[in-house]
C-alpha cells in the first residue's frame, strides 16, 4: 500500500475538474479543493457545468451553508476564504460528500452536524477515526455525527483506507495542519483520480510518496 507525507502549504490557483465519462467535470472532486480554499485562500475550477444534474453539485450548497464565498461565471466556479461557521448537512442522498463536511467542520466556528450517515456506516467510522486522530471532538449514533472544531491541529499519522474521497480530504486537511502529516493507504485516490498529482502540485501542494512498515 502507498503512503504519502504532506507538508503544510498554501493551495490556490486555477484547475480543471476531471471529466465524469463524457459529461461535465466532477463536482465532488472539485469540492475538496473548494473546501480547502474556504479556509484561507482562493481556487477557481473550470469545466463545472451549471446545468449538471450530478449529486456532487450539492457541495456548493454545503460551502455556502458554512459561509464560503462562491462566484460562478459560466462553467467556472471560484471559492474564496471567509469566516466559517458550523452547520447541519444531510448526506443521505450522497454520503461520499461527508469528508468535505468533515474538513470544513474541523476549522469552522461552533458545532457541525452530519445526518443521513446510516446508509454509509463505513464512511462514518472512517471520518470518526481520522478526526479523533486530529484531536477533534466527535459524538455519533447510527445516523448522526456531531463535530466540534479543533484549531490546534498537529501533524499525525492518518489512514484513508483506500477510500478516494477520504484520501483527498485528508491530504487537503494536512496542507493546513502544522508540520508534515503522513497519510496511509491512498492508492484508491490515485486509481480513481490519476489527474490528482498534477492538479495538486499545480495548486502548490507539496508531498512525497513513502513506504511505512506494516
Amino acid at each position: 500500500m502507498s503512503d504519502i507525507e504532506v507538508e503544510r502549504c498554501s493551495i490556490r490557483g486555477e484547475f480543471s475538474a476531471p471529466l465524469i465519462g463524457k459529461y461535465s467535470g466532477d463536482y465532488s472532486f472539485a469540492g475538496m479543493f473548494f473546501a480547502r480554499a474556504a479556509l484561507d485562500s482562493s481556487v477557481i475550477c473550470t469545466n463545472l457545468s451549471a446545468s449538471s444534474e450530478q449529486n456532487g453539485k450539492i457541495v456548493l450548497d454545503i460551502l455556502r451553508a458554512f459561509g464560503a464565498k462562491i462566484t460562478r461565471g459560466g462553467d467556472s466556479v471560484n471559492v474564496r476564504a471567509n469566516a466559517l461557521r458550523g452547520c447541519s448537512v444531510d448526506v443521505s442522498e450522497f454520503p461520499k460528500i461527508a469528508p468535505v463536511i468533515a474538513l470544513l467542520a474541523l476549522f469552522a466556528k461552533g458545532k457541525s452536524h452530519i445526518s443521513g450517515m446510516r446508509c454509509a456506516p463505513e464512511m462514518q467510522a472512517l471520518i470518526i477515526e481520522n478526526l479523533s486522530l486530529l484531536g477533534a471532538k466527535c459524538e455519533f449514533n447510527d445516523d448522526n455525527l456531531w463535530m466540534w472544531p479543533q484549531r490546534s491541529v498537529e501533524h499525525t499519522v492518518l489512514n484513508a483506507r483506500n477510500d478516494p474521497y477520504m484520501a483527498l480530504a485528508l491530504i487537503l486537511i494536512s496542507t493546513y495542519t502544522a508540520g508534515t502529516t503522513c497519510i496511509r493507504n491512498v492508492d484508491g485516490l490515485f486509481e480513481r483520480y490519476p489527474e490528482f498529482t498534477e492538479i495538486f502540485e499545480r495548486l502548490g501542494g507539496v508531498y512525497r510518496v513513502c513506504r511505512l512498515s506494516l
